[in-house]
């Protein structure tokens, strides 16, 4: 089984070394992920710790939306407590953005839904989708992945090879963020300001950085099989940061129309959430460049030019790890 580090430099090779603002907003980033979250866990215990998804490191998608997160991954210490940052002025969203973002919500509301047992599983299975910089190192640019995880958040479960690998059951629930247990994701607030209130808190930095809810939402929203309530409560939360825009047009993704609605990170992608446009049904999310770009290694990114799609295929609650209904 490949080791966190020997996985991280594998996938690191896919992506541009970051600029030393990036490198500022990934130890911000990464902070959060490890220090203790407030409002689930009580003062005195370990912090939280940072865990990127076994598929991830594997398929090499921790690379531009996640580029700037895997930077610091290696060099942390011990942190205390995070400050819940100032809270940023009253935003509206407009027009819209906001409809489409409500619209989605209340599709969510009427998904079919039954809370699992702690000894189910949620089976995620996505197609993955890469550009130029894939192809510069010669790495697959179409991938399907397959990931488990037990409902009560000890266990996790992937696909390698074509082998299933199930990790070894944890004494106790790990705290990461964004959380991965059921009992968490059902207990997030269910008012929107107050859940984005609470995304920012996850911030120590306190600097009201908008790009940090923003990717943990569109995670969040990707990884799991979220209750109704909590998954519509998510999307109204998208609505309410600012710079967050959508497309005039549909968009082509992964050869269907779609709903673009997305932020600009670093000036030159953009990290767009997708949604059918008919039911607004979350499909997914993309990275695409929107200023011509030109990394290190001498790779040239136009405008235009989709970097990385991440096509959400299913997600479902399952009895066992390699289950898939």
């Amino acid at each position: 089984m490949i080791d966190d580090i020997t996985a991280l430099r594998e996938s690191w090779s896919e992506v541009e070394p970051p600029s030393p603002e990036a490198q500022d907003r990934a130890r911000s980033a990464l902070l959060a992920r490890i220090t203790e979250r407030r409002a689930t866990v009580p003062q005195g215990r370990r912090p939280a710790r940072w865990v990127v998804p076994g598929w991830a490191w594997r398929s090499g998608v921790a690379a531009l939306g996640a580029a700037a997160l895997v930077a610091g991954v290696v060099a942390v210490g011990g942190l205390g407590p995070a400050t819940p940052p100032a809270r940023p002025a009253p935003f509206v969203a407009n027009g819209a953005v906001a409809q489409t973002f409500e619209l989605a919500a209340v599709h969510a509301e009427t998904e079919p839904f039954t809370p699992p047992r702690p000894d189910q599983w949620t089976y995620v299975e996505m197609r993955i989708v890469r550009g130029k910089l894939a192809q510069d190192k010669g790495q697959a640019t179409r991938e399907t992945t397959r990931s488990w995880q037990r409902a009560d958040g000890r266990q996790s479960a992937m696909l390698v090879d074509g082998r299933l690998e199930v990790s070894t059951e944890s004494s106790d629930l790990p705290r990461v963020m964004p959380p991965q247990d059921y009992p968490t994701l059902a207990g997030l607030p269910t008012d929107p300001r107050a859940l984005l209130d609470w995304l920012r808190a996850q911030d120590p930095s306190g600097k009201g950085d908008e790009a940090f809810p923003y990717v943990l939402i569109d995670s969040m929203l990707r990884d799991n099989v979220l209750p109704p309530g909590v998954k519509a409560t998510l999307l109204r939360a998208l609505a309410l940061i600012p710079g967050v825009t959508r497309s005039s047009e549909p968009v082509d993704f992964d050869g269907r129309p779609a709903i673009a609605v997305g932020l600009v990170l670093d000036g030159w992608r953009r990290e767009d959430i997708l949604l059918d446009p008919t039911t607004h049904e979350f499909l997914g999310g993309r990275t695409v460049v929107v200023a011509d770009h030109t990394t290190p290694e001498g790779v040239r990114l136009k405008k235009g030019d989709v970097e990385v799609e991440l096509i959400r295929v299913a997600g479902r609650i399952v009895d066992a790890p390699g289950r898939t209904n």
